[in-house]
């Protein structure tokens, strides 16, 4: 019997060890953290509009949102094919499922900070971000997306960084 808990023992310490390494090596490229953020920034426009519904001067806030989505529908798709190759690469299986919880973690981040503000608050303060997205050039987007990578957190973290990581609820 002590063969057999030597063997569980050296195989239980032995799992752990790949787990880390392979913890170490999921990490995110500068491309991947840029995705994220960008399907962020998607994600907090389509909450303040879906809360807000109107800018600070009473604009119809979905024009804007879905004007946004389209001129930028392209990078989207890129995102979301970047993540989702990411995924499939760093945990197995087609990364759909994992994007589709991002986007759901992301959509319910927002939420949650809405709430903890109250909506009639956080709609003041961020209402018209979809307006000025909406308005942006693609550069000033950009702009905004590195920001997010420099200033917001994320669900990964940058390989060999120091990103701050989101949890669940913040």
């Amino acid at each position: 019997m002590g063969i057999k808990l030597l063997v569980i023992a050296i195989f239980s310490v032995w799992i752990a060890l790949a787990g880390q390494a392979n913890a170490r090596e999921q990490c995110y490229t500068p491309e991947q953290l840029h995705a994220e953020q960008l399907l962020r920034l998607h994600s907090e426009l389509m909450v303040t509009t879906v809360t807000c519904r109107q800018s600070s001067i009473g604009e119809d806030l979905v024009p804007k949102y879905t004007g946004f989505t389209k001129a930028h529908i392209h990078d989207l798709h890129e995102a979301e094919q970047t993540l989702e190759n990411y995924y499939k690469h760093s945990s197995g299986g087609d990364g759909i499922t994992r994007l589709d919880k991002l986007r759901t973690q992301l959509a319910n981040e927002y939420g949650q900070r809405i709430a903890n503000a109250s909506a009639p608050a956080y709609c003041t303060q961020h209402r018209d971000v979809v307006v000025q997205m909406y308005e942006a050039r693609p550069e000033q987007v950009d702009l905004e997306v590195e920001r997010m990578v420099a200033e917001e957190k994320s669900y990964g973290h940058l390989c060999g960084g120091d990103t701050r990581i989101a949890k669940h609820g913040q």
